[in-house]
């Protein structure tokens, strides 16, 4: 059976109509019993939900709300803004009320979004080593590089020189292996005929010594391990 990621765009498109569906159903108020029971105590649980239903409900009680403006002797003034949006949505139906209330809300969202990328920008620029391979596979303190990531990094990019002998192979796997030797393999970003670069999100490697084995994938899925290895510290 394949599984999906919860990055994947799909499911997360269908996932967000699921909600709307909910969320128009118990702002409708079509649920009832055990249903309406579940809804409230696990649904509703995200603030962000409740807001989303209060709304919704504002928008279908404006569309609901019927005001007699034909009375006899009453002088008739142009309708205001509000006014308007009552007029057109009482001549809609259920369903368009619910669609247009929807479409405002994404409308809503969206700007939120655009509102929150200008004033809450995204993590700061990447972190940039090269290091160069050492004959042993654990570096003393003087060949060990630091590293020091300022607040706001985002990630680690590490450009691995290739040994000369070794600048020709076709594939290779890099396996990050922290103090206690627990290893990770990192997934190769870019290469050049000259080396390999890798990226690791900052928050993935507190302060510690590492180090880094490059092993030489062949045809055949075999692999050979490069000697020596790769040193660094994170401060």
């Amino acid at each position: 059976m394949e599984l999906r990621l919860l990055t994947d765009a799909t499911f997360i498109e269908e996932f967000d109509t699921v909600v709307d569906e909910i969320t128009d159903q118990y702002a409708g108020d079509e649920l009832e019993g055990e249903e309406q029971k579940r809804v409230e105590t696990y649904f509703l649980r995200a603030a962000e939900r409740q807001h989303k239903v209060q709304f919704a409900r504002e928008l279908l009680q404006l569309a609901a709300t019927e005001h007699d403006d034909d009375r006899e002797g009453v002088e008739k003034t142009t309708p205001g803004f509000f006014e308007r949006i009552r007029g057109f949505f009482r001549g809609q139906s259920i369903a368009l009320r619910t669609a247009t209330a929807l479409a405002t809300l994404l409308i809503v969202v969206g700007l939120g979004f655009q509102f929150r990328s200008v004033f809450f920008p995204a993590a700061g620029p990447d972190a940039l080593i090269t290091l160069n391979i050492n004959t042993s596979d654990r570096a003393s303190g003087s060949e060990r590089q630091s590293v020091k990531l300022e607040p706001g990094t985002r990630s680690l990019k590490i450009e691995l020189i290739l040994p000369e002998q070794f600048s020709q192979e076709q594939n290779y796997r890099v396996e990050l292996l922290d103090e206690k030797g627990s290893p990770r393999n990192l997934l190769i970003q870019e290469r050049t005929p000259k080396s390999l670069t890798v990226t690791i999100p900052a928050d993935e490697i507190p302060s510690g010594s590492y180090n880094i084995h490059l092993h030489a994938v062949n045809s055949d899925s075999t692999e050979r391990r490069i000697r020596g290895g790769y040193s660094f510290t994170r401060e």
